[in-house]
């Protein structure tokens, strides 16, 4: 093939004209053309057609037996092919031609590692950085194979090593969202495999990941498809086995996801991935308490990662064995351990202390999407005085089209930040002057925590999106109200508690909500009760009040409906729980979740919404009240537990429907039963109720949302912070 075919070929492959390329190299492969013969595999290989690539190499080698990157290239292409023997034989028909090929000896540590003999693939590696100290391949390799043998700091070192050695290269990102994401540290996993494709925009395992861990159920499905096919080809190694285990946590195919983490952890007992995959998959089938183990086990093994430890603190809101001091420390020690080391006095001196002047205030979340935190802030956008005060919203949604066209058009300025650092994100804040900044997630999913401490604005509070104290010291308020936290609770903050008047919580239903239908149980002869809460809320005293009341109320029935019951082993899990307390499975109605509007409407068949205890429902028991469905409650002496209260106190309903402890909760449900005429009436009264109490009044609720801020900042302007509403 003469020379200008050849540059003309690899000019076409550079632009991605790869199939143009290949008609350019047939013609020289019809003559035996060896370079076009191996230019032609590379471009198969990169395609995903490995066999393919192995006929045209074996082809080559007839004209050059003797040249070893042909047998180096067969190995790789039998490798992908899943032909492991073969493949090593080729590699060591290259090393026999060149001893020292680098190359070489980096598809052989690979091909360990693929085979679960790591130690053995360290030692390749070693071989071959020794002929090649800055090979990418070897340095990606020994990453692996360090992960492999459970030295997860020098993994993580070596990685973050390479991708400052190489920035422009997407396998560096790649490998280092690799490591970061079994780490636990998925946000900045995804940050890196959104790097690497921006560096390279076809690139196939970057763009699987990202969907696995964020997209779409479609995107989840093929992202399964395609780890499921690596595996096939690159062998069982733990990294892979933990990918695909996340990819099956995030499409909720919890089963599978636990079945694979088992896996891992046979062979690795640390494996931090698979410990925080298996105790996500076991809370959302209702194992809190496992899950808090799980992930205690984890942060023993690297207590570095923040995200890691707000998993855990998050979770401990699910237990009945932790009283609110404990709960309280946990907050407290994961914010010695993460905040400490970044406060730092910051100056604000540039920020003009004027009382009255019109305020910047910014909203941070992940949730600015179809979700309780979505809805409750919508109504809230729209009747914030555009006059006094601007609204910034910074966005941790990782899909921009998933966030409610309502948020973004309320806001006065939106910014996405997930892809941003902590550093950055405060850099963000103090260019756009924020003078309030308001956090709505707490220790939930792709928070930005520690952006707050680093004292991003000169006021900071936490509202809606949690449920308890952030912990943090630079977080100045925690915005609750006076049936959520009620003086002398003994509640603890390491923020101010100040008070909203009614409630913390303004809800607006959304457009298709149906109308309130007539009550169940008088068309079925028999009650329904309900709950629509998350499994990981239902604790074994929740569940042993569930049973008393279902065996006080003869042929009553509970629905339970949750996203893990899509699953047959939580189910049965679940349904055992019951049956150990004498309750016929037949008298449970396990659901699925479903679409929401769906949800809905399945409201119209439940008579009676019983909350979980500690942690109350909040959306869940908003959406029941407005669907008419009166919920009982126990209150406890917590944010979380006293959600439902806060709610029943505003419709005067209290009394009725919230109890002060266990026989007083399985009382109120079993009176409620016991009385159809009174049920059917408090179902059509609800709806009207609730429109008219200060959860759905957005204007009031708006106004004095406004008014506290506005007090906040004088406050500061004086130099000082308001004093707690719960010492009162």
């Amino acid at each position: 093939m003469s020379t200008l075919a050849r540059w003309v070929s690899r000019w076409l492959d550079r632009r991605g004209l790869g199939a143009v390329a290949d008609t350019v190299d047939q013609l020289g492969a019809e003559r035996g053309d060896t370079l076009a013969l191996h230019d032609m595999a590379r471009r198969n290989l990169a395609r995903g057609e490995p066999q393919a690539a192995a006929a045209l190499l074996r082809q080559a080698l007839v004209g050059q037996p003797e040249e070893p990157t042909l047998w180096c290239s067969l190995g790789a292409a039998l490798r992908q092919s899943g032909d492991f023997a073969d493949a090593r034989a080729a590699y060591e028909q290259a090393l026999e031609l060149r001893p020292d090929y680098p190359e070489v000896l980096s598809n052989l540590g690979e091909w360990h590692i693929a085979s679960g003999l790591a130690q053995e693939a360290l030692q390749w590696l070693e071989r071959a950085l020794h002929s090649a100290p800055d090979l990418l391949q070897a340095r990606i390799n020994k990453t692996a194979a360090l992960f492999e043998l459970g030295r997860f700091a020098e993994a993580r070192t070596l990685a973050r090593q390479i991708a400052r050695d190489h920035p422009e290269s997407a396998e560096a990102c790649l490998n280092l969202g690799n490591v970061l994401v079994h780490l636990g540290e998925t946000s900045q996993a995804v940050q890196q495999y959104q790097k690497a494709l921006a560096l390279r925009p076809g690139y196939a395992e970057a763009h699987f990941n990202v969907s696995c861990l964020l997209g779409s159920k479609d995107d989840q499905v093929r992202a399964i498809g395609y780890l499921q096919r690596r595996l096939k080809e690159n062998g069982d190694s733990l990294q892979n086995l933990a990918m695909l285990a996340s990819a099956y946590h995030a499409a909720g195919r919890l089963e599978e996801s636990e079945s694979l983490c088992r896996r891992v952890l046979q062979r690795q007992a640390d494996h931090p991935s698979a410990l925080i995959t298996l105790g996500s998959c076991l809370s959302a089938g209702g194992d809190a308490a496992a899950a808090v183990q799980l992930y205690r086990q984890a942060q023993a093994r690297d207590p570095s990662q923040a995200g890691l430890g707000s998993n855990l603190v998050f979770e401990c809101n699910n237990l009945q064995s932790m009283d609110r001091a404990q709960l309280f420390a946990a907050h407290r020690a994961w914010a010695e351990r993460f905040e400490t080391p970044l406060l730092q006095p910051v100056d604000f001196t540039h920020t003009a202390r004027d009382p009255e002047r019109p305020l910047r205030i910014g909203y941070v979340s992940g949730d600015f999407i179809l979700h309780p935190v979505g809805f409750l802030l919508r109504d809230i956008l729209r009747h914030h005085d555009k006059q006094g005060f601007s609204i910034h919203c910074f966005s941790m949604v990782t899909r921009a089209a998933d966030v409610l066209p309502e948020l973004r058009q309320a806001a006065d300025h939106w910014e996405d930040i997930f892809s941003l650092t902590d550093e950055e994100v405060v850099q963000r804040v103090r260019a756009a002057h924020i003078d309030i900044l308001v956090d709505l997630s707490g220790h939930t999913a792709f928070h930005r925590l520690l952006a707050f401490a680093r004292r991003a604005a000169p006021v900071q509070a936490e509202w809606i999106g949690y449920f308890h104290s952030s912990g943090l010291e630079c977080m100045d308020y925690f915005i609750t109200d006076p049936h959520t936290s009620p003086a002398g609770s003994g509640q603890r903050f390491t923020e101010v508690p100040v008070y909203l008047p009614h409630t913390r919580f303004c809800y607006g239903p959304p457009p298709y909500a149906p109308e309130v239908g007539p009550l169940a149980a008088l068309a079925k002869g028999y009650v329904t009760f309900g709950s629509f809460n998350r499994l990981a809320k239902l604790t074994d005293d929740a569940v042993a009040a569930w049973c008393r009341i279902l065996q006080a109320v003869p042929k009553s029935r509970l629905v339970i409906k949750s996203a893990a019951l899509s699953e047959s082993l939580v189910c049965e899990r679940l349904l055992a729980r019951f049956a150990a307390q004498g309750i016929d499975p037949l008298r449970l109605d396990l659901r699925e979740a479903s679409a929401h509007l769906d949800m809905l409407v399945e409201y119209g068949g439940i008579d009676i919404a019983l909350d979980t205890f500690p942690f109350n429902g909040g959306m869940t028991t908003l959406e029941a009240l407005w669907m008419g469905v009166p919920v009982v409650t126990l209150a406890g002496d917590t944010v979380v537990a006293r959600q439902s209260v806060s709610a029943l106190v505003n419709l005067g309903l209290a009394g009725q429907l919230a109890a002060p402890d266990w026989p007083g909760y399985i009382a109120a449900a079993v009176h409620l039963a016991n009385d159809l005429a009174g049920l059917a009436d408090l179902r059509q009264r609800l709806r009207p109720l609730m429109a008219a109490s200060p959860l759905r009044d957005a204007p009031q609720f708006t106004q004095d949302l406004e008014a506290l801020l506005r007090r906040m900042w004088q406050a500061w302007c004086a130099g000082g912070k308001l004093p707690s509403d719960m010492a009162l």
